[in-house]
């Protein structure tokens, strides 16, 4: 089987040119380093770097980089900076040996004025609405046969506490919905435990047995991604003297799921959903993927997109076999996933819902917001969110929507946080 990779942060094109601004001409910048296209990269200098860095000069530092750092591998995240009249530009770049800061700095007209190596440093910081000294941290381990690394962040106190589980997107995702700078699961996690709530998040299996789920020892369906973690961590829970009420939370395709998983767990007393889709995976995706055309001018790029939508359209019109792979996933995944409809599973609950949703995502957009709210918006135990800056890591985003937003550092918004702490509290 073929390496299970798929995410609905689609973020498997790295070379796609969007908007025509600063960050991207940076990064185009660094691309031209990276495959080795050193004259388009010297021609990107204004008349200061040309003189210190003449011609074959780039391609010198950049082969000392690569025999001491290894191969580039990818552009992690970015801090960007405003000095005079240039704008800097740090991205944390993975190199097959080491991870390093590379400056591009640029100025007023566009041009690329400076350039500087150095090893990385952390970029996470803590959020300011987090304040360690109001909840503990400790290390537990969720599941019996496959178990899996897991967190639980504790309130001060004797409790017993409100609890939450977050249940992450899709993939091998980490216990922080790691991504570039970002740990969106991190700063929700701190940010309730800060706020009197008991928060449980794990690493999911496809990230704690990835060979496993290659080589098909451990099948990829949605038992094995998704419902086993979730159900042991909440049975965890429940076994905790200091946890009183147990809600979930989930995000992406974890949201989308999350009304299965509170059906299964039985006794929970309300359901989160983050940025969840309505629809099936490829109609989510497929949007996605078109979105993400318009804002393309790389015709190799556009060719790309196109190719896997048009094998996702095979997928709706099962015309493809179950043990095909389409974006690292068996077509037998999307054949289960179509026999699930969240809206549907909803209706058979009776109990709190909060559904949030950014107006900066391209990924899951008000398209699924207005389907939930067309079948709930008169159900008194549905409450609906939207917050028109941010993108699906409900993180504010300034620009254009574009994977560009997941290499900025930055943290799930305070209101989000405040609103999720007032609804669980209201619902005790």
């Amino acid at each position: 089987m073929k390496k299970f990779v798929f995410t609905f942060l689609f973020l498997s094109l790295p070379i796609i040119i969007f908007a025509n601004d600063k960050l991207q001409i940076a990064k185009e910048f660094i691309m031209n380093l990276s495959a080795g296209n050193f004259k388009m990269a010297e021609s990107m200098y204004d008349e200061a770097m040309m003189t210190a860095l003449p011609l074959g000069k780039t391609q010198a530092i950049w082969n000392q980089v690569e025999s001491q750092a290894g191969k580039f591998q990818s552009i992690e995240g970015v801090n960007i900076s405003n000095v005079q009249n240039y704008t800097v530009f740090v991205f944390t770049v993975s190199f097959s040996k080491a991870l390093l800061d590379v400056t591009v700095t640029i100025d007023q007209n566009s041009k690329v004025a400076g350039l500087f190596f150095k090893p990385a440093m952390p970029t996470y910081s803590i959020p300011s609405y987090v304040n360690q000294s109001k909840f503990k941290v400790e290390k537990v381990t969720i599941g019996n046969d496959l178990k899996v690394p897991a967190e639980i962040t504790i309130p001060e106190g004797k409790g017993p506490f409100p609890a939450v589980i977050l249940i992450p997107g899709s993939g091998p995702e980490n216990m922080n919905e790691s991504i570039g700078p970002n740990r969106p699961f991190e700063d929700i996690a701190d940010g309730l435990s800060t706020n009197g709530i008991i928060v449980l998040r794990y690493d999911k299996s496809t990230y704690v047995y990835p060979k496993a789920f290659q080589n098909g020892d451990i099948p990829v369906n949605l038992e094995n991604e998704y419902f086993k973690d979730a159900l042991d961590g909440i049975n965890f829970l429940r076994i905790q003297n200091y946890v009183g009420k147990i809600f979930v939370l989930g995000h992406s395709e974890g949201g989308y799921l999350a009304p299965a998983i509170a059906k299964m767990s039985g006794d929970i007393s309300g359901i989160i959903m983050l940025a969840a889709p309505a629809r099936n995976l490829q109609d989510v995706t497929i949007d996605q993927l078109e979105y993400l055309i318009s804002l393309s001018n790389s015709a190799t790029e556009i060719s790309k997109m196109k190719s896997i939508i048009v094998q996702l359209e095979d997928v709706n019109k099962h015309t493809l076999k179950e043990s095909d792979i389409v974006m690292g996933a068996p077509v037998s995944y999307y054949y289960e996933l179509e026999k699930y409809n969240p809206v549907d599973i909803l209706k058979t609950l009776d109990i709190p819902t909060l559904i949030m949703q950014g107006g900066k995502d391209y990924q899951v957009t008000e398209k699924d917001f207005d389907i939930f709210k067309v079948a709930f918006s008169k159900d008194k135990n549905y409450t609906f969110k939207w917050y028109p800056d941010l993108y699906h890591l409900f993180i504010q985003w300034n620009g254009t929507p574009s994977p560009d937003e997941y290499l900025v550092e930055g943290h799930v918004d305070v209101n989000v946080i405040d609103e999720i702490s007032t609804w669980i509290k209201s619902n005790l």
